[in-house]
């Protein structure tokens, strides 16, 4: 999986307007020329309904990959905390599986 590849699948940010995990991972999609939608769950409390039944987590932020994969927009323990490559990594998974 590229950033070429991930252009060519839609994908939904679930994110709030407080959290810096999600406001790096945007910045970072940006900077690859990702398209991406967002969906505040703070605003739409059915989209964090449906992110915490898809997941099973509360946290953000997630990435919806298509309609169905989720993929965590976080890399707990990581430097900055996102590694892009591992980013990646768990889509092409998602993806596949």
């Amino acid at each position: 999986m590229t950033w070429d590849d991930l252009k060519r699948h839609e994908l939904v940010v679930y994110s709030t307007a407080w959290c810096p995990d999600c406001h790096r991972l945007k910045r970072f999609l940006q900077k690859q020329g990702v398209a991406f939608v967002e969906i505040d769950i703070d605003r739409d409390p059915a989209a964090a309904k449906r992110l915490e039944e898809a997941t099973g987590r509360t946290a953000i932020p997630f990435v919806q990959v298509g309609d169905g994969a989720f993929v965590r927009g976080w890399h707990e323990g990581a430097p900055g905390r996102f590694v892009d490559g591992l980013f990646l990594q768990e889509v092409a998974a998602a993806l596949a599986g």
